[in-house]
């Protein structure tokens, strides 16, 4: 049961990065250059840009135009919580 759940929570990982490359897509088609680079160097250097992503995606969605992705990323988010705590509390 809990290598099904590390399974799920794959997928749902991968949920997750497909929502983050497409609100990087929209920052960038937005003309938001500066936050779309802010967003990848951070990312490479601290691992924090996923999170700047997340929080400007919310932020601003009237103008890049996310509404559609960001509910689903967050859900995403919060489904990765759960199963992966559940898959832990299951193998160990």
């Amino acid at each position: 049961m809990g290598a099904m759940l590390q399974i799920l929570g794959g997928i749902i990982g991968i949920v997750s990065l497909v929502c983050f490359v497409l609100v990087i897509i929209k920052i960038f088609q937005s003309g938001d250059t500066t936050m779309g680079i802010i967003c990848l160097v951070t990312l490479l250097l601290c691992g924090l840009g996923g999170l700047i992503t997340f929080v400007m995606g919310w932020v601003k969605r009237d103008q890049y135009g996310t509404h559609q992705i960001m509910p689903i990323w967050t859900g995403a988010v919060v489904l990765s919580f759960l199963v992966n705590g559940a898959a832990f509390a299951l193998l160990n």
